[in-house]
């Protein structure tokens, strides 16, 4: 027996899980489960999950970072590896940090072959002989190891029992609720009783007030209170979560779910149910949108309001399925042909996604317009907790916003694009009267919808189309500067990479380096004046994005002619280490300023 470690002092709190296995093991299960003991102590947690592309088989990981203290993103290091095989133990031994738990599958994993560090703790339990022993399935073995990493980090084993039994025991009390439970107890005993190191961490619980989601969970909640009553999609990761919460939830909520046979024909429906008089979504990958460009135009030319989710990953064409980027923000921005009014949102975190999908559905139903709410992979997918209080908001927005009126059939008869001041004119829909019907389809048209090649009306009517922009301008929210407003070192980011920068600025701000955070949150209508305004006065800029081409760089240089110089790009399919922006910010200051 290892010699006996002192229980962690309980003042600061910040460990990092990691579980794996190969596919079929239940990594993705166990650890959401991880996540949320981390939860009910009352810890911040953030976890974020690793697959390949693959039906079957391959090596499947799931980290989880928790903290009494908010976090946004991973760190480096390991705190407690738990090895369902010994891939596991291969891949990931060496993000152990010295002292580190290494949890192992005595039955399937040969540490012999390994050379472990002399401080780290290693516990070797026999997952799948204590199942056999249940008479369980093997796949069982992953709650052993979950009762187990439990016990290293509180007493209370009725809060294990109680997150066993939500996950596996909502349905059916049955046989096999029992057995997971079992299987739990057991790898809690395991520790308690054949180790020194029994409530390790020492965590006193905590009242939990806050919410574990994802990005896709959190669109969902924006799209219900947006008012959407109308969801397509065609399955593709990452956004495959949505799809499923509205095929199992959507008729309960009165929403239409409709999965078409591609994504054609899901942006189409799209577009067809809005025409009709609800408020509709669709959502896809990039390969996806690649297919839905022509619709998007048509969008466009109608003034029919859609919004489109779209959950980013390494390109072109099948790139990296499973794995995440920034790499179609450039796509969305000139997706199909000619110029047309489309609002780009970028959202950093589940609040931000909860909020901007209601944002889309205002701006796309007021303006009509098409809006994409521009995700990736990363965000999608990782979990983070979200205190109560920022979703909840009464009332659900069901209004259509411009509808035509008898008012618009007065004078000249109905014209569906009629000339306005803001360039929004009022829509009719199918069940009006025969004095509101009109045709139009992807060709110019006049404002009774007509098609119409004549070069004023041409003008007047594109025109029109792009006048909508400098009002929903006024829509848009204000940008937060996080950090030390005053710094001279500005540091610049969009969308999910949110996160690991404000986890940067952390780790600066502990080595006395002040840094001021501008994280663009939509790129269309793109900020300028408060991207000037910002880096103002700054003597070092950094701009960090997950992309080849650096797109963002080359936006900023385009809207406000400002050159950003130090960019550090990612485009391995891998999200950034706050530690690693931390370095490179640290490269970048030659010298005090």
């Amino acid at each position: 027996m290892a010699t006996k470690s002192t229980p962690q002092n309980n003042n600061k709190i910040d460990i990092t899980c990691r579980i794996g296995g190969e596919a079929g093991y239940g990594i993705m299960t166990s650890g959401l489960i991880i996540g949320k003991l981390f939860k009910r102590l009352g810890l911040h947690v953030f976890s974020f999950v690793e697959y390949p592309s693959l039906i079957r088989g391959g090596h499947n990981v799931f980290t989880i970072r928790a903290s009494n203290e908010p976090v946004s993103s991973q760190r480096k290091g390991v705190d407690i590896l738990i090895a369902l095989n010994e891939e596991t133990v291969a891949l990931h031994l060496e993000d152990l940090k010295e002292g580190g738990f290494l949890i192992s599958n005595k039955d399937k994993v040969d540490l012999s072959k390994f050379k472990i560090k002399k401080s780290i703790k290693v516990i070797e339990i026999p997952l799948i002989s204590i199942v056999n022993e249940l008479k369980g399935l093997e796949v069982m073995m992953n709650n052993v190891a979950i009762g187990a990493f439990f016990a290293l980090l509180c007493s209370q084993k009725s809060i294990l029992d109680s997150i066993i039994d939500d996950t596996f025991c909502i349905k059916d009390r049955g046989n096999v609720c029992m057995l997971n439970m079992n299987c739990a107890g057991k790898g809690f005993n395991f520790i308690k009783e054949n180790t020194d190191w029994f409530n390790y961490y020492n965590i006193k619980p905590k009242k939990d007030k806050n919410f574990l989601m994802t990005g896709n969970d959190a669109i969902c909640l924006g799209a219900i209170k947006g008012g959407m009553q109308f969801f397509a999609c065609y399955p593709m990761t990452p956004i495959n979560s949505i799809l499923a919460f509205f095929a199992k939830y959507g008729p309960k909520l009165g929403i239409c779910y409709f999965q078409p046979e591609d994504e054609i024909s899901g942006i189409n429906s799209t577009i067809g149910a809005s025409f009709a008089g609800v408020k509709s979504m669709v959502a896809t990958s990039g390969g996806g949108f690649s297919l839905m460009v022509e619709t998007y135009g048509l969008a466009g030319i109608t003034e029919t309001p859609i919004v489109i989710i779209e959950g980013q990953r390494p390109g072109p064409a099948t790139g990296l399925p499973t794995w995440t980027g920034q790499g179609d923000a450039r796509f969305v921005l000139h997706a199909a042909q000619d110029d047309f009014v489309r609002v780009v949102l970028t959202p950093g975190d589940p609040k931000e996604c909860f909020d901007f999908t209601q944002l889309a559905f205002k701006i796309a139903y007021k303006y009509q317009v098409p809006v994409v709410v521009l995700t990736d992979k990363h965000l999608a997918e990782s979990y983070f907790t979200i205190n109560e209080k920022e979703i909840k908001k009464e009332g659900i927005d069901y209004d259509l916003y411009s509808i035509a009126t008898k008012d618009d059939i007065k004078q000249d008869g109905y014209k569906r694009y009629r000339l306005t001041k803001t360039g929004v004119s009022n829509r009719a829909l199918p069940g009006f009267p025969e004095e509101f019907v009109f045709v139009a389809n992807s060709d110019e048209h006049n404002e009774y919808g007509f098609s119409d090649e004549d070069a004023e009306n041409r003008i007047q009517q594109m025109e029109k189309r792009m006048k909508k922009i400098k009002y929903i301008e006024k829509e848009m929210p204000k940008h937060k500067i996080y950090g030390n407003k005053n710094s001279k070192i500005g540091l610049l980011s969009f969308g999910s990479t949110k996160g690991q920068v404000l986890e940067a600025q952390k780790i600066l701000k502990d080595q006395r380096i002040e840094t001021s955070f501008l994280n663009l949150m939509y790129l269309n209508p793109f900020p300028t004046k408060e991207v000037l305004n910002f880096v103002a006065g700054k003597k070092k800029l950094f701009l960090f994005e997950q992309n080849y081409s650096m797109q963002l760089r080359g936006l900023i240089r385009e809207k406000t002619g400002i050159d950003i110089e130090n960019c550090y790009n990612k485009y391995d399919g891998r999200q950034f280490y706050p530690e690693d922006i931390a370095e490179f910010v640290k490269k970048g200051i030659k010298k005090k300023i």
